[in-house]
């Protein structure tokens, strides 16, 4: 069974407004029904668990155009390494010596189990 929040029926006695009910509680004679507000479980809100996710940013070739007169002279550069771990030095590539921006990244995004 999921969780359940708030109850979303409008009452005629309020004037159509809900009840103001935040919870739903499992009555122990029909577990199908609300034991704050008396209405089905259906009315309040499914509470869904957060779905976690694993990013990794692979950054791949290097874009860089090293020859202006023919706009079409790259380095060859296929992979990014970092020349040191933290601060700027984390954003030269030891390969080529441009930015970590001139490379292409690549985003790989999974759903990981709970």
């Amino acid at each position: 069974m999921g969780d359940y929040a708030e109850c979303h029926k409008s009452h005629p006695h309020n004037r159509g407004k809900t009840d103001g009910c935040q919870e739903f509680m499992e009555d122990w004679i029909d577990p199908m029904e609300c034991k704050v507000c008396g209405c089905h479980r259906n009315f309040h809100r499914k509470v869904k668990p957060p779905v976690k996710y694993k990013t990794v940013v692979v950054y791949t070739k290097c874009h860089k155009i090293h020859d202006f007169k023919f706009q079409n002279s790259v380095d060859g550069c296929q992979e990014f390494i970092p020349v040191g771990k933290v601060g700027e030095v984390a954003l030269v590539c030891a390969t080529c010596g441009c930015n970590k921006g001139f490379h292409r990244n690549e985003v790989t995004t999974q759903v990981t189990s709970t």
